[in-house]
Order: C-alpha cells, then sequence, then structure tokens
C-alpha cells in the first residue's frame, strides 16, 4: 500500500528521498514506478516499486489504474513530459476514485509542449520571447531547434547563412529563433508552485551556472527582478497544478527578461529549490492528502549553491 506514487523515478533519488521524508512526517508512505524498477536507482532505494509499461502503450491506462486502486494511492507525481498530455486526460477519470494526478490540465500541458504554442499563450500575460523568424526571411545569428525538444537536444546555432544546412530546413519539426548572446544574458530556470485555484504561491529563480546533458550541474537560488517579474504577470494561471519550471533569459545590464520555455512538472535542478526553503513537493502533499491551503511563501534562502555530482546504487550485496 502507498498513498504517493512517484512515476519514472528513474534516477531521480533525490526527489524520492524528499517526498518520502514529507510523507513520513505524515504518516504516508510513498512508493515508485517506472518502466524498469531493476534498473531504477530511485525504485532500488525505494521500499516499495511497481513496473508500468511505457506511458503511450495501450496497456498504460489500465496498468497504472490498477497501480493505483490496489495500493490504495491517492497521489500520483508524474516526472517526465511524454507523462503529461496522457495524464492530464486522466484527472478526473483518476479522481472518481480519490486519486489526484498531480498535473496541470491539458491546456496548460498541450501550451507547453510546442514552443510555438507557448509563445502565443504566455504573450497575453505580458511575458516576451525570442522572435520566431519564417524560414524565408531570417536574421543572423540565430537558433535552430525543434518545437517540441527536451534536454537541449537537436539544437544550433547558426551565425551566418552560410551554417545554415539543407538538414536544418529540410527538419519539419525544426523553428528559427532569435539568438540571445550568453555574453549578454544570463539563463535562469524558476520553479514556480501553482496551488489547486492555479494561484502562483512561491517563485525561486535558479542561475544555470553549468549544465550537463540539458540539467543543471551547477546553480544558484537568486533573488532578483525575476521574481516580480513572473508575480505579476502569471500571478494566475487558471488550470496550472504544481511544479511549472520556467526557463528565462536575464539580460545582464538592463535585466530584461525573455521567456524561453515552460515545463510543468518538476525539474532535475529542483532540489536546489527544496533546499532553499521552497519545499513543492511537501506542499502537494498537505494540499492534496491533508487538505491545506498553500500560503504565499518568500522565505526561500537567496544565493544558496548546488554542486551536484554523480552518486552509486549497488544492488545484489
Amino acid at each position: 500500500m502507498a498513498d504517493v506514487l512517484l512515476l519514472s523515478a528513474g534516477r531521480r533519488v533525490s526527489l524520492f528521498r524528499g517526498v518520502a521524508k514529507a510523507a513520513e512526517a505524515r504518516g504516508l508512505s510513498v512508493a515508485t514506478a517506472d518502466m524498469n524498477p531493476d534498473m531504477s536507482a530511485a525504485c532500488q532505494v525505494s521500499g516499495q516499486s511497481f513496473r508500468l509499461p511505457h506511458v503511450r502503450s495501450d496497456e498504460y491506462l489500465a496498468a497504472l489504474e490498477d497501480c493505483c486502486r490496489r495500493n490504495g494511492v491517492r497521489l500520483v507525481i508524474p516526472t517526465i513530459d511524454t507523462e503529461l498530455p496522457v495524464l492530464a486526460s486522466l484527472r478526473s477519470h483518476f479522481a472518481t476514485f480519490g486519486c489526484f494526478l498531480a498535473v496541470s490540465e491539458a491546456p496548460v500541458i498541450d501550451a507547453c509542449a510546442d514552443k510555438r504554442k507557448t509563445i502565443s499563450f504566455f504573450e497575453p500575460y505580458g511575458l516576451r520571447s525570442p522572435m520566431l523568424y519564417d524560414p524565408a526571411h531570417l536574421a543572423y545569428p540565430l537558433i535552430v531547434k525543434p518545437y517540441d525538444g527536451s534536454l537541449s537536444v537537436g539544437i544550433s546555432v547558426v551565425r551566418a547563412p552560410e551554417d545554415l544546412t539543407a538538414a536544418h530546413l529540410a527538419e519539419p519539426r525544426n523553428i528559427f529563433c532569435q539568438y540571445l548572446d550568453p555574453a549578454e544574458f544570463e539563463e535562469y530556470t524558476c520553479d514556480a508552485y501553482y496551488d489547486r485555484s492555479g494561484a502562483m504561491r512561491c517563485v525561486v529563480p535558479r542561475l544555470r551556472i553549468e549544465v550537463r546533458g540539458g540539467e543543471v550541474a551547477k546553480g544558484r537560488a537568486v533573488r532578483n527582478n525575476i521574481v516580480a517579474h513572473l508575480k505579476d504577470r502569471i500571478g494566475q494561471i487558471d488550470g496550472a497544478v504544481g511544479c511549472l519550471t520556467i526557463q528565462v533569459m536575464r539580460h545582464r545590464e538592463t535585466s530584461e527578461i525573455f521567456l524561453i520555455e515552460v515545463n510543468p512538472r518538476f525539474g532535475g535542478g529542483y532540489p536546489l529549490t527544496a533546499r532553499s526553503g521552497a519545499r513543492y513537493h511537501e506542499w502537494l502533499i498537505d494540499e492534496y492528502l491533508m487538505g491545506a491551503a498553500i500560503p504565499d511563501y518568500d522565505d526561500w534562502r537567496d544565493g544558496l549553491m548546488m554542486l551536484r555530482y554523480d552518486a552509486e546504487v549497488f544492488v545484489g550485496e
């Protein structure tokens, strides 16, 4: 039996341990799930884990529902992009047997899954994004990237017309964007928590000092104008639920802010936000299992740095 289920646990040992500690303190339990629990570090360190098929499998819905019903799961926490649209479509069904899927509503998920839609969705809120170019009218330098990409896969910097290849133009998923020079801009990932009413209760900007494989390896929590900028503009998003990771670029001199993308789930650098005092994983449990209202929170620790490293889990000793 388990009150909370962490999906696609994979290597997310830190997130699992945080959720498990919070649950235990409230007299609750946590289990993990993965396509291959035997090869998942987080599943190996959890006391209880389950095998689920791929989220796009025809068997996924029945397997997830059976897992939740049999084990009394009341809160499901997703961790990867491909789960989000599927779970968003299942929210009302799972609610009929008392299980809350901690995922934003379908319109929010749909807007965040396609970078073209992200721009149009957030523009009315007053968030500015880098320009998108028509392939027939490009300005250099520019960024080429898939509209549905993640982890920096498929991104290229094209500095001059001669650097643009036929492959860039032939790939139907590619979009062509204004280039923001890292010499002029700092990159931040901002963890924002939205309660059940769609109100932002907290936002923590994390400076991306070093990135490895698309995930932050070194980062720092920084209190600057990004906090007010986001609270003033997207302090309320109907249908937003739980943690949204909002990637922005901030000009080093003018402090001008550009929205890059939004991932409506916990990100790889979330442990820094949690350690700074903004414990969103606890708030999910408190809000959806304990019936608590989440107040506004701004007392997180400015300047805290995170240096990530590799660790090992040994199986069979």
